[in-house]
């Protein structure tokens, strides 16, 4: 029977139906207290609520019952970042690397624990998406003060621009033969040797712009307007894109306003859109982006980008301009909190729901913050 209730329970969450989830949950506790597996299913339900702290006591009750199970660490770990309580936070996120959600490969050399390694080369090893990379690279400069040559592995798309960041000797795309290194380190484990708390995160990576991709965009986006940057989709191939995407007719609705001239920088399969929405006066910028330096160089030029959760709001705000990130009700954890700002990037500005499913708020409250950056522009 309590199986039975659990199971409900996880169905539920998947629904948002997040109270009767949890009293579900709690039924199969009351059932059998001593399941781990009951335990981590009821912290699932808490996290996907918003309801972190019992989270965390949840996925700890789990891993106490079940110290192996690897799942409740790697959750655990995400709540407790949600929290800001980060040097706990980041100790959970290295099961990554135990339990198969980082794919496991040789890597060259020992595994870098942050001590000095002067005359010797380091390889930075690329894990998960385009925005935890871009993210991450602002810990390059503080790897390079310890030691000598350090190798950065990134995706080929972010190769062009990642090779002019300070700190870094040598770019190796991602799929390419590694080169011979004497430590490595995973790029998203760095947070954890430099970042105890929210105080100690470090500046901005400084990323060169390329004067001839900015002459060229510099031609591209000439409108005498407020220039505004729109991404309406992160990657499709993310298995939750669909809770932070929204519909291109929902940004033109909201922000297609006298006095603002959009341009589109969406890739991939939802530019789509584009075409089936109908007398549009949108500029699409896609054909001129081959890679993310293109995509910085065309943000150089723009005054704004309004966009949902994806890699470009990484970039933006790594570059220091205005972006403005629409968010549904359970953000990633770098978004966490109640207010509009993110202590990773003074330049973004968050707009949240008040409740499950509230993207009319959050456009609504995009809309008129943009009609009255217009009107101050004009």
């Amino acid at each position: 029977m309590d199986a039975l209730w659990t199971n409900l329970g996880n169905a539920l969450t998947l629904l948002r139906q997040h109270e009767t989830a949890l009293a579900c949950h709690a039924r199969a506790l009351v059932l059998a207290p001593g399941n781990g597996g009951h335990h981590y299913n009821h912290g699932i339900s808490l996290a996907e609520a918003g309801r972190h702290v019992e989270a965390v006591r949840a996925f700890t009750a789990a891993l106490a019952r079940e110290p192996r199970h690897g799942m409740a660490r790697w959750d655990r770990g995400r709540s407790l970042l949600h929290l800001n309580r980060l040097a706990e936070g980041w100790r959970d996120y290295e099961v990554r690397l135990e339990n198969g959600l980082v794919p496991p490969r040789v890597l060259p050399g020992r595994r870098w624990a942050g001590e000095e390694f002067r005359g010797q080369r380091l390889l930075i090893a690329s894990e998960q998406g385009f925005g935890d990379t871009i993210w991450a690279c602002r810990y390059v400069p503080l790897v390079k003060a310890r030691g000598g040559t350090v190798l950065l592995e990134c995706q080929p798309e972010l190769v062009p621009l990642l090779a002019r960041l300070p700190g870094v000797d040598e770019v190796v795309p991602l799929g390419a033969a590694l080169p011979v290194a004497d430590w490595h380190i995973h790029q998203c484990s760095l947070p954890g040797l430099f970042t105890p708390d929210v105080a100690a995160i470090p500046p901005l990576a400084v990323l060169p712009a390329d004067p001839a991709r900015l002459a060229r965009f510099g031609a591209a986006i000439t409108a005498n307007a407020l220039r505004v940057g729109i991404v309406w989709s992160g990657s499709t191939t993310f298995k939750r894109n669909g809770e932070r995407a929204q519909p291109l007719a929902r940004f033109r609705l909201a922000f297609e306003q006298p006095g603002v001239q959009l341009y589109s920088l969406q890739m991939g399969p939802p530019r789509a859109e584009l075409e089936q929405l109908g007398g549009h006066g949108i500029i699409d910028l896609a054909p001129l982006l081959g890679d993310f330096a293109d995509t910085a160089a065309a943000i150089a030029q723009l005054d704004l980008v309004i966009m949902t959760d994806s890699a470009v709001a990484h970039l933006a705000g790594t570059l220091g301009r205005p972006v403005w990130v629409l968010l549904g009700r359970n953000a990633h954890w770098l978004w966490s909190g109640q207010g509009r700002n993110s202590p990773w990037y003074p330049s973004l500005r968050l707009f949240r729901p008040r409740a499950e499913e509230d993207w009319d708020h959050v456009f609504d409250a995009a809309a008129a913050a943009l009609l009255d950056l217009a009107a101050a522009r004009a």
